[in-house]
């Protein structure tokens, strides 16, 4: 991660590139919504990017992002969204968050790989990587 204003502003760029022998292929870069970044990154070996919360510990409305190996968006969650299907309270969440303001530990890939699951407030949150579809289980 970067910026192009030597951090000036809150912008922050990301760039995925592919590692092909010695050369490097960048596949995408964007401009990310989180301010100065994402606080957490998951690259996984298909390509796919989870970005979790903004480098400043704050509520964010970019909680949690799915992109696409291309560097499209296919799915936003901010907090106030990962607490209603946490259908917990706010409270709650915030007093079993550890890593930032919801997560109680690191994030895992699932045994067959199709999500990315978290865990929060005593429960647990499935990211489904085909398209970002996000549920809560106990």
């Amino acid at each position: 991660m970067s910026s192009a204003d030597h951090w000036q502003t809150r912008s922050a760029l990301a760039e995925l590139q592919l590692r092909s022998g010695s050369e490097l292929k960048p596949l995408w870069h964007k401009v990310l919504p989180q301010g100065h970044g994402p606080r957490h990154v998951l690259v996984l070996d298909s390509g796919a990017v989870v970005l979790m919360d903004e480098w400043i510990n704050v509520p964010s409305r970019h909680a949690l992002m799915l992109l696409a190996p291309d560097g499209s968006e296919l799915a936003h969650y901010g907090l106030d969204d990962l607490v209603l299907r946490l259908g917990v309270s706010r409270r709650m969440v915030a007093d079993h968050g550890r890593l930032g303001l919801w997560m109680s530990s690191a994030p895992a890939l699932s045994e067959d790989g199709s999500a990315v699951v978290f865990h929060s407030a005593q429960r647990r949150l499935i990211l489904r990587l085909a398209d970002g579809l996000l549920t809560a289980i106990d």
